[in-house]
This record gives structure tokens, C-alpha cells and sequence, in this order.
């Protein structure tokens, strides 16, 4: 059903509503509580590039630790400190500023500039250099494989542990839902209302800023697609004109052979994928495609709109596998450890171990 002309006016607040309290994986297990970022040290994340450095090349790869400094704030200060362009700073993702993290970044610079002279410079920065190395190509936004994660969980009981590994061993064997964390919208959500002013106002997209607004909504329409299918009760189940996933390649089909996929799904061979809305994105068809279509038509919107907004549109993974998820006791509370692929929150994983100890 169309929403009224009174509807459309207050549709931010109304997907604002709408993903305000995302389901839970684990509802049947008791949550433990806690704290996050009591310091930036109980945070650490560790960007893995998918390739290594080669050792030649006109572009330097620097690899280093910094501590509450968000990566654009680096780049600028590696472009300063050479005398560099932005453009010729090269990086694979953003990472949290309230944070210790390792990541690297390419420089554009001369094969002229020794390692030394390079490491004497960066020696100036308030950075912790760990590695210089150079490469023929330039990191670009993507080229990430994965991201490690150490995380410390302040203000929990000594009884805290059992729970948080039973926890664990559920994410372990169900595994995770992909929701974008609440760091994606902003304060108070105020990305989504952006997002629906620049809608309105009908001007073309101009800079990042913009195109941060636009993800921002899509963002929240794919996390109401995943909720409203955990509320179904299809979490962990495939549906006919699904887009699935290999877990291997990356490849994605249309689920055509329901009976077929299911028992590759069962078996961890592939997953299936979440809209993120655009033009060219490949769509699910059939059940799936009835279902994924509703976000759009609840906040009257069509793939148009994301063509003027210069918005493509993909697919995301709705699953993701926690494997490598462990929970140890730690001086000040519990220490989690696990990987992501890149584009996946951390927060989401500790979101299903802070829940109240009642819910």
C-alpha cells in the first residue's frame, strides 16, 4: 500500500522508527551486559590487505598503529608531511577514531625517496611506524580482505564468562546478522534525514558528503529488509528468487532450484544476499523478490530515485561467519577476538552479547 502525501513528509522518522530496535539472534540465551570503548586500547582493530607489498614500485605502502585519529585525518597528515596531493594517499576503509588501529596506506612518491629518507619523516608523525614496503599499484577504497578484531567488555560479572561463551557458541553454528551498526546513520540518525532532504530537494549528488547521505539510506533499507525477515522467522532459511552467495567465490545467482540451494545453504556452501537498492542492482525475483521489494513501496521510492542519486546499488551478505569468534576472561572484564570481511561492524557482534541478563 502507497503511503499517504502526509506519510511521505515524515518518512526519515519513519525508517528512523523502523530500524531503532533491530531482533536479535540469540533472544533465547541471556545477555551479560557491559561496556565498550572504556579506553581506546579495549577497542584495537587490525585492517588484513588482500595482497602483500611486492618491494617495488612508485608507491610506498606505510603501515602503522594510531590511536583516536579517524584514517581521514591520517591521510591528510601523510599528504602534508610529503608535500603530497589527497588524491595520491591511498587507503582500503575507514576505522573507528575511538580506537587502537593498524592500518595501511600508499603514498605516491618517487622511487628516488629512499625507505630511510621515508621513515625519517614519518618518524616526525604521532604515529607508531611498523612497516615500510613499496608497491607498483595504489591501495584503492575496497582493497580490503579483512579486519581483526581485540575487544575488551568493561562493567561485567565475575559470573559474565559462561554466558558470553554460550552466547558465542551460537553465533558460531547460526551465525551473525550483517546490520549496518548505528555509527552508519549518525547522531541521533540524522544521516536518514539528510538522506530524504536531499531526495526532496531533487539536485544532483555533489562530493562525499552527499554520497555518504545516500548510502546512509540505503543502509537502513537493507537493515529493515534483513529485520523484517528475522521477524518472519527466514533467518536461516532460503527462499525461491533468492540472490545467493558462494562462500567461496563471491559469485552471485538467482535461487531458481530451491531444493537444491537449500542443501548447498544448509551446508555452508553459499548465503544469501540483502538489497542494497539501485539501478543496477540484481534483484531477487519470485517469494524473495516480493518480499525485498516492500521497503521501497512502504517509503514510496523506485530504483529512479537512486539513479539520480548516482547510487548503483549491490547486494550484501545477510549472513555472516563468526568462525574464528572467541571470549576469554581479561583483567578488566571480557576479551572478545574475531574477523570481519570488510563493510561489517564489530558493534553488531557485541550488540548480541550486551543485551540485559532478563531479555
Amino acid at each position: 500500500m502507497q503511503p499517504s502525501p502526509e506519510a511521505k513528509d515524515n518518512r526519515a522518522e519513519q525508517l528512523k522508527q523502523a530500524i531503532a530496535h533491530l531482533p536479535y539472534v540469540c533472544t533465547d540465551l541471556p545477555g551479560i551486559g557491559g561496556a565498550i570503548k572504556a579506553t581506546p586500547e579495549h577497542f584495537q582493530v587490525e585492517e588484513i590487505l588482500p595482497y602483500e607489498a611486492c618491494g617495488e614500485g612508485e608507491h610506498l605502502f606505510v603501515t602503522l598503529r594510531r590511536k583516536l585519529w579517524n584514517t581521514a585525518d591520517v591521510a591528510a597528515e601523510l599528504a602534508r608531511c610529503f608535500g603530497l596531493k589527497s588524491m595520491d594517499v591511498g587507503w582500503g576503509g575507514r576505522k573507528d577514531k575511538q580506537a587502537v588501529t593498524t592500518q595501511t596506506f600508499s603514498l605516491l612518491l618517487p622511487m628516488s625517496q629512499s625507505l630511510e629518507e621515508a621513515a625519517a619523516r614519518l618518524g616526525a608523525l604521532p604515529f607508531e611506524i611498523l612497516e615500510l614496503k613499496r608497491h607498483r599499484n595504489k591501495i584503492k577504497t575496497g582493497h580490503v580482505a579483512a579486519n581483526r578484531f581485540r575487544i575488551v567488555l568493561t562493567e561485567v560479572t565475575e559470573a559474565a564468562l559462561a554466558p558470553a561463551q554460550a552466547i558465542a557458541q551460537a553465533l558460531r553454528q547460526r551465525g551473525l546478522p550483517n546490520f549496518y551498526g548505528e555509527q552508519r546513520f549518525g547522531f541521533n540518525m540524522a544521516n536518514i534525514d539528510r538522506a530524504f532532504h536531499l531526495l526532496q530537494r531533487r539536485r544532483p549528488v555533489r562530493g562525499k558528503q552527499d554520497e555518504l547521505l545516500v548510502s546512509a539510506l540505503q543502509s537502513g533499507l537493507f537493515n529493515l529488509w534483513l529485520a523484517e525477515r528475522m521477524t518472519r522467522g527466514e533467518y536461516r532459511t532460503l527462499l525461491l528468487g533468492d540472490v545467493a552467495q558462494k562462500t567461496d567465490t563471491g559469485g552471485l545467482f538467482v535461487v531458481g532450484d530451491l531444493a537444491e540451494a537449500a542443501a548447498r545453504f544448509a551446508q555452508g556452501a553459499i548465503t544469501y544476499t540483502g538489497p542494497i537498492f539501485g539501478p543496477k542492482m540484481m534483484a531477487a525475483t519470485d517469494t524473495a523478490g516480493e518480499h525485498e521489494a516492500a521497503p521501497l513501496t512502504a517509503f514510496a521510492l523506485t530504483t529512479d530515485d537512486f539513479k539520480r542519486l548516482k547510487a548503483p546499488g549491490s547486494r550484501r551478505r545477510a549472513i555472516l561467519n563468526l568462525a574464528d569468534l572467541t571470549v576469554q576472561p581479561d583483567e578488566q572484564g571480557l576479551c572478545f577476538a574475531f574477523s570481519l570481511p570488510p563493510g561489517a561492524y564489530a558493534t553488531t557482534v557485541l550488540r548480541e552479547f550486551m543485551r540485559p541478563p532478563t531479555t
